[in-house]
């Protein structure tokens, strides 16, 4: 009996000391994202980069302006110095290694003030020699907060898998995406835009002046300007269901594979493999377009005997993408071309082999190269 009312008492306890350390960091990112908000706000109108994706990375990266990088260096995003960075700098041990696989310090950047770190990541993330990493998150728009969070992973701004079902947890959990705004930048050329945004912007935000502590701080003699560059239009997330025991998802409609990609935090040749009938990553994708982000099969595996009935105009890919079965297999079992069309009506085998006999009826589209002169076949 004693021995379970101490038990008791340890769960209990246990508990309580949960609960409060939950309400206690609750309550510790409310006071960062109200002390932080208006410079993001400010920053995506600025830049193109949601005022939602800065405040989580902030949060995340910096521990809630806990971590020592934070509490240091003010510096928020955990950007290292790099060879364009020529301002104050901050070691600390953190993944690089030497020769000898011996883990070194790595060279981070050092900020006057926590602000200075957000105008910072902003200049980062649109310096002109970084648009062939971070491009096109700007074509994603300041809305697609899940896009922006995929997108940073797959550009390699984090190492970590869940670095965006991280972010896109504490968006959700604090509604962060009600500081997004659709915004639409005008459209100059990009080396006018550039030079415009250089400037720093006006101070439209208040916030606690976060003074740095210099301990450790190596200081320069200059600095770099900073350079920006503009975002395009919005867009939204995807529902994943399943076919053929294979995640998809349907396009939204206007949206390239490419784009698609990124929003789902996929490799674009990955899905050009598993989606045959899409031979670009520009391809143009169609309101409800059925995509596969996995691998599909060779045959149809939730029903035996299975086959299905070709509506008029109906390609065999297609047929292939309502039921999860790769185009080559499913043109192999029922003895046909590439360039061969079912008619209206034929069943189309899914899990077996026909026999030549029972080959459905077809018809050929031929194919012809773009030089041929469609109007002299006449």
């Amino acid at each position: 009996m004693l021995i379970r009312l101490i038990v008791k008492t340890f769960i209990l306890s246990a508990f309580c000391f949960t609960s409060q350390h939950t309400l206690a960091n609750k309550k510790l990112t409310e006071n960062y994202i109200s002390t932080y908000k208006s410079i993001a706000v400010v920053e995506m109108r600025r830049t193109g980069i949601p005022a939602s994706i800065k405040l989580a990375q902030g949060i995340l990266e910096s521990d809630l302006g806990r971590s020592p990088l934070a509490n240091q260096a003010n510096n928020h995003f955990g950007i290292k110095c790099g060879k364009e960075w020529s301002g104050n700098t901050y070691f600390k041990h953190d993944d690089e290694t030497d020769n000898d696989g011996s883990i070194i310090e790595s060279c981070f950047r050092a900020y006057s003030n926590a602000e200075e770190s957000y105008l910072a990541h902003s200049e980062f993330l649109t310096l002109p020699s970084k648009q062939s990493r971070y491009g096109f998150l700007f074509e994603l728009g300041t809305t697609d907060y899940v896009g922006w969070a995929n997108g940073l992973k797959f550009s390699g701004y984090a190492t970590d898998p869940s670095y965006p079902s991280k972010l896109i947890k504490i968006i959700e959990s604090y509604k962060l995406y009600e500081f997004d705004e659709p915004i639409s930048l005008p459209k100059k050329k990009t080396d006018d835009f550039i030079a415009e945004n250089t400037k720093q912007p006006e101070k439209e935000y208040q916030g606690k002046q976060t003074q740095i502590n210099t301990e450790r701080i190596n200081k320069p003699e200059t600095r770099k300007e900073s350079k920006t560059k503009p975002n395009n239009k919005v867009s939204g997330r995807y529902i994943v269901s399943k076919i053929n025991d294979l995640k998809t998802v349907r396009a939204s409609g206007g949206e390239s594979i490419k784009e698609l990609a990124i929003r789902n935090g996929e490799n674009v040749f990955d899905l050009l493999e598993y989606n045959e009938g899409i031979a670009s990553q520009d391809h143009i994708l169609y309101t409800g377009e059925i995509i596969f982000l996995q691998k599909k099969k060779k045959s149809y595996q939730e029903e035996d005997n299975a086959f299905h009935k070709v509506e008029k105009g109906e390609t065999m890919y297609e047929i292939a993408q309502k039921y999860g079965v790769r185009l080559e297999s499913l043109l192999s079992k029922n003895n046909l071309g590439e360039e061969a069309v079912p008619m209206s009506g034929e069943l189309i085998s899914l899990d077996k082999n026909l026999s030549k006999r029972d080959t459905p009826k077809h018809q050929f589209i031929e194919k012809f190269d773009s030089f041929v002169d469609l109007g002299a076949l006449k």
